[in-house]
């Protein structure tokens, strides 16, 4: 484990980490120099007192005194610089164990690991749960602090063989069976962490619903905040029961390396006053090896820090495995030819889907058109497939059967990352960063993040340039009142922001813009002006919408319906209503339902 600890403290914090190391060795070799130096000051005081400071008796007795004086500033000065160089490696190391998560977890093109349950539960024990959730942050100083008490402990028991030679092996033998505990006790922790990790994810959840915005109102509103506290309160009680039960058997163990070190410390003290007493040991060394008996200490369990670092350590052994299992980024060996694409069109060819751990289909046997350069509506009843069509389109997951193809090659052979940049998007969970306004949509685009006239451009496209005039620092204001002069959106003008996001990326170069119930806060008006808006902005870019109100898509190029998992209808708005099919029934429906509102331009 501690290999694991030091590789990823070295990647890093490089030599920093070979410097904590030098001063983490001097500091756990000063104690027992000055065990040595004491014992030297104190055996020189009689012969000193004798002769006088400013004989050749008394010049032991200072220069004693100046080692251990020295000694003690050396002491001084080292614990602050050990100190800060400790913090900087640790928390430098934390941020190489979360990035090794974060960087695995974001390595697949897709998003299938991050939706399975038992990986999920494992990068919650790797990330730190609601048991322990500081003990990444303090595995480096946890680290320093149990290896200067060894070193410590190791000079004590090398200066106490002098005495008698079995003495530090009887110590240490003793120290071992609390070490034996300690290591149980960790040991046990962090195998019951998985049985308990799901109770701790919902405790986390039912935490964060009482201490976040987001669930503020309601809590209030129904008067929920008792429910969330107890909900809390029960999921960790819960979790940490079963961690508690599993560390009740080593009770025993406990009560024997107790008894173990009691009795080795008798034994050895014993043999020290009885040397004293027959005349056997000077002054100087009672004093020297009384000191290195209690030195010995530091060889055996060292409480929090030495359960901290372990936990730290088995938690970097798991970071590790994770990365591994998950798998580095699959390299990219697929096509970059896709300057331009698509020129003809995209297809969805007999394309069927089911996801991960599920049975049910919710794509069978698709065929689709996407003519490029033209706009493209999908509609159907919730559950049909349409933010599924959505998904595999982006590359977040690969079809169960089948192929979509660009271009007649098929998507399967190009490297994700170039297919991503043909492509801009809008989903329906779309990001909300607590970010400034101009990062809210630069990052859409890269490489015109920093071009506000593009920015301005792309929100004017959307009509939301007098939503960022009105923001009190304009581009430069957070996007979240949790911040000082920051500002909060409606559900409608985060629509705005992410769709002007979306076309950022089309005037970057994207080709394709994918669009997934984006105005679903708005009301039908205002989304028929929106998308009216959208379309002429992205006229030439090859456009897929997804609405389930029919009447906001009618301008669009052509309309499909997909039913139970394929397309059962298409063909333009008024070849579906002369049609008199699914689609014509369902645009009745909502006609009836929002009035002359829909039916208007019908």
């Amino acid at each position: 484990m501690t290999r694991t600890v030091l590789l990823l403290a070295r990647r890093a914090a490089g030599a920093r980490v070979w410097l904590l190391g030098a001063l983490t060795l001097v500091g756990g070799l000063v104690p027992t120099a000055s065990v040595l130096a004491t014992g030297a000051l104190v055996g020189a005081v009689p012969a000193a007192v004798t002769g006088g400071l400013g004989s050749p008796a008394g010049r032991p007795l200072l220069v004693a005194l100046a080692v251990v004086a020295g000694l003690y500033v050396a002491a001084q000065a080292l614990a602050p610089l050990t100190a800060a160089l400790t913090w900087s490696v640790g928390s430098l190391y934390a941020l190489a164990v979360r990035e090794t998560v974060s960087t695995a977890t974001l390595g697949p093109a897709g998003i299938a690991h991050l939706e399975d349950p038992e990986l999920a539960d494992e990068i919650a024990v790797v990330e730190g749960t609601e048991a322990r959730p500081w003990v990444r942050q303090a595995t480096i100083p946890a680290l320093v602090t149990v290896t200067t008490t060894w070193l410590t402990g190791l000079g004590s028991a090398v200066v106490l063989a002098r005495f008698r030679w079995w003495a530090p092996l009887l110590l240490g033998a003793a120290w071992a069976v609390t070490h034996r505990w300690v290591g149980r006790e960790v040991e046990t922790f962090t195998k019951s962490l998985p049985s308990a990790t799901a109770e701790l994810r919902r405790a986390s959840y039912y935490r964060d619903l009482a201490l976040r915005p987001a669930a503020a109102k309601e809590l209030r509103v129904f008067g929920l905040g008792t429910w969330a506290v107890d909900r809390y309160a029960g999921e960790w009680l819960g979790g940490m029961s079963a961690i508690w039960r599993e560390r009740r058997g080593h009770r025993l163990l406990m009560v024997q390396a107790v008894g173990a070190v009691a009795l080795a410390h008798v034994v050895v003290l014993a043999s020290i006053g009885q040397a004293a007493y027959d005349g056997a040991l000077s002054v100087g060394g009672l004093a020297v090896y009384a000191q290195a008996v209690l030195g010995t200490m530091a060889l055996g369990a060292q409480g929090d820090p030495q359960r901290t670092y372990r936990e730290g350590a088995a938690l970097a052994q798991r970071a590790v495995a994770l990365a591994t299992r998950i798998g580095p980024p699959a390299p990219g060996t697929g096509r970059h030819d896709l300057a331009g694409a698509p020129r003809r069109g995209i297809r969805f060819e007999n394309v069927s889907f089911r996801y991960p751990g599920t049975e049910r289909l919710v794509l069978d046997g698709l065929d689709l058109d996407v003519p490029a350069g033209r706009s493209l509506a999908v509609v159907g009843l919730n559950g049909a497939g349409k933010t599924t069509l959505v998904k595999l389109l982006t590359r977040l997951y690969e079809p169960t059967s089948g192929r979509i193809t660009v271009d007649g090659v098929d998507l399967a052979e190009v490297d994700p990352e170039v297919w991503r940049e043909r492509v801009g998007a809008v989903f329906q969970d779309f990001l909300r960063l607590e970010l400034p306004a101009r990062d809210n949509v630069g990052v859409g685009c890269a490489r015109l993040a920093g071009d506000e006239a593009e920015l301005a451009a792309a929100a004017r496209d959307v009509g939301a340039e007098a939503l960022v005039e009105a923001l009190p620092r304009g581009w430069d204001t957070v996007l979240s009142r949790g911040y000082e002069g920051g500002a909060d959106l409606s559900g409608g003008q985060w629509q705005r922001i992410a769709l002007a996001r979306a076309l950022l990326a089309v005037r970057g170069g994207a080709s394709v813009l994918v669009l997934d119930e984006p105005t679903a806060n708005l009301d039908v008006r205002a989304e028929q002006e929106l998308f009216d808006r959208v379309l002429a902005s992205a006229s030439g870019t090859t456009t897929l919408l997804v609405s389930h109100r029919l009447s906001s898509v009618r301008r669009v190029d052509r309309i499909v319906v997909v039913e139970d998992g394929r397309v059962a209808e298409e063909g333009s708005h008024d070849e579906l209503m002369h049609l008199g099919g699914r689609y014509a029934a369902l645009f009745a429906l909502q006609a009836e339902r929002f009035g002359t509102e829909v039916g208007a331009d019908a």
